[in-house]
């Protein structure tokens, strides 16, 4: 059985054409899932960080998370406007807050360039004297986040600042 050249010409396109349309097919379906994967690990990363509470509606495309603010999240918010109030150039993202916007209100914060200018200006307000290396902006951070003083001449600048309250001697 001898097949002619055309017909294994066009044999040989038409797998090729599969084989094409198989690998784009299964090309386009990883990456979307790569994509929804990201948002996840996105949503994770802001539920975590300002502990949030979320609802997935929707773990695959479009992504739908519903996020909404738990007792934590309103004291780290409190504690990011307090400081906003007296430091006003440290930006307090009212509007995003209010929208659900949390994508934003975490590119806000995370302006490195404003938090160590804050902290600058908190070191040279505050009247308490204090040694060794004045706090990054990870020290900031890490006060708003999670209330965590370190270095530990932070929680006196705090307290001088009126930021925090005295600590009882025990």
């Amino acid at each position: 059985m001898n097949l002619s050249l055309k017909y294994k010409v066009l044999m040989i396109f038409m797998l090729l054409v599969f084989i094409g349309v198989f690998l784009y097919y299964y090309g386009a379906k990883v990456r979307q899932e790569e994509a929804d994967a990201e948002a996840l690990r996105d949503y994770s990363y802001i539920v975590r960080e300002y502990a949030l509470d979320a609802v997935y509606k929707s773990k695959e495309n479009p992504v739908e998370v519903e996020l909404y603010p738990s007792a934590y999240t309103e004291a780290i918010l409190e504690r990011w406007k307090a400081i906003s109030d007296r430091y006003p150039e440290f930006e307090y993202p009212e509007a995003a807050i209010e929208e659900g916007d949390w994508f934003k209100v975490n590119r806000v914060i995370k302006d490195a360039e404003m938090l160590k200018d804050t902290v600058d200006k908190m070191y040279e307000d505050a009247t308490v004297e204090f040694e060794g290396l004045k706090g990054s902006f990870t020290t900031l951070l890490d006060y708003i986040f999670y209330q965590k003083y370190e270095p530990s001449n932070i929680e006196d600048i705090l307290i001088d600042l009126g930021f925090e309250s005295p600590r009882e001697e025990e």
